[in-house]
C-alpha cells in the first residue's frame, strides 16, 4: 500500500470560486490569514506546521 495522500485549501476557496471575495482576502489554507503568516517554505518551522496541519508525527 502507498502512502495515503491529503491536502488542504483554502476556509475562503468557494466565497473566492463564486466570486464574492476577492482573492487577497483569501486566507491561507495552512495558517488559516490573510495574508499568509507562514514560517518560509522549506524551513523546518514550516514543515512542522505542515505535519502539524496533516497530522503526521
Amino acid at each position: 500500500m502507498g502512502k495515503k495522500i491529503s491536502g488542504h485549501i483554502s476556509p475562503d476557496f468557494d466565497r473566492y470560486a463564486a466570486g464574492e471575495i476577492p482573492l487577497e482576502n483569501v486566507r491561507c489554507a495552512l495558517c488559516h490569514k490573510s495574508p499568509c503568516e507562514c514560517p518560509e517554505f522549506g524551513t523546518p518551522e514550516y514543515f512542522t506546521m505542515l505535519d502539524n496541519a496533516h497530522k503526521r508525527k
